[in-house]
């Protein structure tokens, strides 16, 4: 029964961003609509990262409302003398989370983090840095990018508001054994939306009478500037429209977009039809809405869908952005995102049919559908809490609960992405590996990682100790160095490939996991002129992927053999066939290669094979034939030596 269950919920969300407050919101206004024996216990969660956040945002008069729904407020940590000062209610007073959770069952949502060890559900509102890698600093991508990896690695269960958000996860995370929900939080209707007077409040502000709204805070991604553009359309139209924009005007990622923008609208000449009043209260917000012809959501990104929500509860039509997760809400009229002149269009067609609010009998209407809609969310909700209760009921009975398990065995990839080559062709190639179930990983240089880790978001970077530059010309990466990283990691199975090699075997690390215990697997490309045609593709003589064992480490000695580099791939496998290791060459295609030109020098060739022949003792030469003679007879010497194997999985 829920009313055995205790429910934790921690304070998140601020008056910059105010979704967190309404998640928090929903929540609790859900549960507090069942029967009071019949709902679980609610207890709001501060710990000690909130205590400074109820300085900087002034967190707990958005929260306080909720106060008399709850159960109890929860203070989690040990600086006491401060939440005191600071929590002015009575709260219960937790040392620890291990205490906490010796007191509830469930913690719910956990914005994009991880509680290890404690039934406390992760949310993971988007992945806008996938997708819009310029707006964010390559510390932030960094970040989001590590903790989404614990979640998809150890948390059982992940939560998401859209569906959208869920296929990006399915998508980016295919081998993570965590349960995907998706809870869409409904927005909760107040009664003083309705009762509020929102020609009061269009005076408040010295507004015009007619007027479209676009409540977003002034960030990148809110895409103000596409909503600017088609008012100066309009205008050169000769037809003048009011604008009333809400929300903060600070962006943390970029202090000086506010100020560009309102450059350009003195750019565009309609600065006396843009209204912009920053962050105003929430009740004021509300009634704009009711008051508005209309309202337009222009972003090119969003975690959420609460703004038409709102819409749905008021009322009130609302032009917005062609989102996947705008369209899920399937309500509104949808124009092309970056397209100013479509959103121009749309504009103009519902001039004509809208007129200032409210519209009384669309609010009663929609209070009604919302009475439905709720109903079915509560179910919704309960089945989730019920279950959620038993997923990590189960992970603690289970001792070898799979997502650790499955971290601990998966296959790490390491490579060592090239900026001057095709980024797009190695963007491709590194998320056939992500989506085959690899963990990849890319050895480079500092500065090479600040110039692409933006363009691979879902895989981990290591900053090179050092690099082959004084030597070769170029920050190439040293095999040793690779292997080095190896031989700390958890991993027992390695692999090394190029990082423009594209792979399409959906049980690949399956294979490798077993063919590679104890041994060492590798195999060659299949160079292609295209994807469209990979039946005329060529093996090429060289070889590209490497599986092995990390026990093997131990036989390489040290040499300056370089990823990218000649001779490398000869090395790898070399060393394990004369150390009598079971090596084992796969004969099936399964990696592809777009076919493009050589760049390495001749005087780099020449001197790796000296290198070569160091280890084997020979005397150094550099007669091009005898240098042509030691490659044939070193690449004869693995085909022959190694053990034919095929790919024999789906």
């Amino acid at each position: 029964m829920l009313n055995n269950i205790r429910i934790g919920i921690p304070i998140i969300g601020s008056k910059y961003w105010y979704a967190g407050v309404t998640i928090v919101e929903s929540i609790i206004s859900s549960i507090t609509q069942m029967p009071k024996e019949e709902r679980p216990k609610l207890f709001l969660v501060i710990n000690e990262e909130n205590l400074e956040y109820l300085i900087l945002y002034d967190l707990l008069p958005l929260h306080e409302h909720l106060f008399p729904l709850i159960d109890g407020l929860i203070y989690v940590g040990t600086n006491i003398n401060t939440a005191r000062n600071l929590i002015h209610y009575p709260f219960i007073h937790y040392v620890s989370a291990d205490q906490l959770f010796q007191n509830i069952d469930l913690l719910l949502p956990i914005n994009s983090e991880l509680s290890p060890g404690h039934p406390a559900i992760p949310w993971i509102p988007d992945f806008q840095h996938h997708y819009l890698p310029q707006l964010f600093s390559v510390t932030e991508i960094t970040k989001r990018n590590t903790i989404f990896q614990k979640i998809a690695d150890y948390s059982p269960l992940v939560l998401f508001t859209s569906n959208d958000a869920k296929k990006d996860f399915l998508q980016l995370y295919p081998s993570s054994a965590a349960k995907a929900i998706v809870l869409p939080f409904p927005v909760h209707l107040k009664e003083e939306w309705y009762t509020g007077n929102p020609y009061q409040i269009q005076e408040k502000y010295n507004l015009p009478d007619k007027f479209i709204l676009c409540s977003n805070q002034f960030w990148m991604h809110k895409n103000h500037a596409v909503l600017f553009k088609a008012l100066a359309i309009l205008r050169s139209r000769g037809q003048d429209v009011h604008l009333v924009c809400t929300g903060s005007t600070t962006d943390y990622r970029n202090p000086n977009y506010f100020n560009k923008l309102q450059e350009y609208i003195q750019v565009l000449k309609i600065s006396d039809h843009v209204h912009i009043l920053g962050l105003i209260p929430r009740h004021d917000q509300i009634q704009l809405m009711r008051r508005s012809l209309f309202v337009v959501q222009p972003s090119l990104f969003e975690g959420l869908s609460l703004i038409i929500q709102e819409c749905q509860l008021l009322g009130k039509s609302i032009v917005l952005s062609d989102l996947p997760i705008h369209e899920e809400e399937h309500y509104g009229t949808y124009f092309a995102r970056t397209d100013a002149e479509d959103l121009s269009n749309k504009i103009v067609e519902l001039l004509p049919i809208a007129s200032p609010g409210p519209n009384l009998l669309a609010e009663r209407e929609a209070k009604a559908e919302y009475n439905k809609k709720t109903h079915e969310f509560n179910l919704q909700f309960c089945q989730f809490i019920i279950g959620a209760k038993e997923i990590y009921s189960s992970s603690v009975r289970d001792a070898t609960f799979s997502p650790r398990a499955s971290r601990l065995e998966r296959i790490t990839i390491v490579t060592s992405l090239a900026p001057n080559k095709d980024l797009l062709i190695q963007k491709r190639a590194i998320e056939s590996w992500v989506a085959s179930g690899f963990h990849v990983v890319s050895i480079n240089t500092q500065a090479e990682i600040g110039m692409i880790q933006p363009y691979f978001p879902t895989i981990e970077f290591i900053t090179a100790k050092r690099d082959a530059s004084e030597t070769y010309g170029k920050p190439y990466i040293y095999i040793d160095d690779i292997l080095s990283y190896f031989s700390t990691q958890n991993n027992r199975i390695c692999g090394i490939v190029n990082s423009d090699i594209h792979f399409f075997k959906k049980d690949l690390p399956a294979f490798m996991s077993k063919e590679a215990a104890n041994s060492f697997v590798f195999g060659p490309r299949l160079d292609i002129k295209s994807f469209n045609d990979i039946s005329s593709g060529t093996f090429y003589k060289g070889f590209d992927y490497f599986f092995f064992d990390k026990s093997l480490i131990q036989h390489y000695p040290p040499a300056k053999f370089c990823i990218g580099l000649p001779w490398w791939d000869y090395w790898l496998p070399l060393i394990p066939l004369l150390s009598k290791v079971p090596v084992k060459k796969v004969t099936t295609p399964i990696c592809y290669h777009i076919i493009h030109s050589s760049n390495y020098s001749i005087a780099s060739w020449k001197a790796l094979a000296i290198e070569m022949m160091k280890h084997f003792s020979l005397a150094p030469q550099t007669n091009d034939v005898y240098l042509g003679y030691l490659n044939n007879y070193i690449l004869d010497f693995i085909e022959k030596a190694s053990t034919s194997i095929e790919y024999t999985m789906n």
